[in-house]
């Protein structure tokens, strides 16, 4: 059986050129049995209303899939039908102007550097915490191994029902995080300057004092597994 591929991104064309030498079709997303990203955006594209499963390719390290080095086997794979599917947690962010669904991060942030601003966490009906800081990040497992890593969070298992909820540069030296389960809510309780709403490293919308970003478990992200990634994300 042929596999119908898709490829999307910059600079497609060896890519195309690969599928069909490895005996896969090439054609449009919404006809595809897989979708190959190529690159960050692609996959941040394609994953808003994905069509087939998705592999990301050189992505960046919290989205896994394959580095570009790897596209030609991992295509070929693809061609072959030689791909698992696995689905990746995904969170349904809801705020005033804004509704999305976040692969990896939400990040509530200050628009100018060394500003910091008060934001309050709750998880369902219960209070976990407030800290003052330039703003917080709240990763899915996938998300965990990326910006949230880079704040000081914990990197989450794949497997894990939870979300890492990261201060970026908190004013207090006790530094705090948490993992949580949806639902939550991330609160601007004082500003000292703009705050913006970010998902997946997208600026949204700018959010005002009392509003807040509230985060649900949104439709799982099926993503395409190829041999030389068995284990998506990375854990190291």
């Amino acid at each position: 059986m042929t596999t119908r591929v898709a490829v999307v991104g910059d600079e497609t064309g060896g890519a195309t050129d690969a599928v069909r030498d490895a005996g896969g079709s090439v054609v449009d997303p919404s006809d595809a049995d897989v979708v190959a990203a190529l690159g960050e955006d692609a996959l941040l594209d394609a994953a808003a209303d994905p069509s087939a499963p998705l592999l990301p390719v050189g992505a960046g390290r919290e989205y896994g899939g394959v580095a570009r080095p790897d596209l030609e086997a991992a295509l070929a794979s693809l061609a072959t039908g030689d791909f698992a599917v696995v689905d990746r947690p995904t969170l349904a962010v809801d705020a005033p102007g804004v509704s999305a669904r976040a692969l990896a991060d939400v990040t509530l942030v200050t628009t100018e550097p060394a500003k910091i601003s008060e934001f309050d966490v709750d998880a369902g009906d219960r209070g976990v915490g407030s800290v003052r800081a330039d703003g917080v990040v709240a990763a899915t497992p996938t998300g965990s191994r990326g910006y949230a890593t880079d704040a000081g969070g914990p990197r989450l298992e794949p497997g894990v029902s939870a979300v890492a909820v990261v201060p970026i540069s908190p004013f207090s030296v006790d530094r705090t995080n948490w993992v949580v389960s949806p639902p939550l809510s991330v609160t601007v309780a004082r500003d000292e300057t703009g705050v913006e709403l970010h998902v997946d490293g997208r600026v949204q919308e700018t959010v005002a004092v009392d509003e807040s970003a509230e985060l649900t478990w949104g439709e799982p992200l099926p993503v395409a597994v190829v041999p030389a990634t068995p284990h998506p994300p990375r854990v190291d």
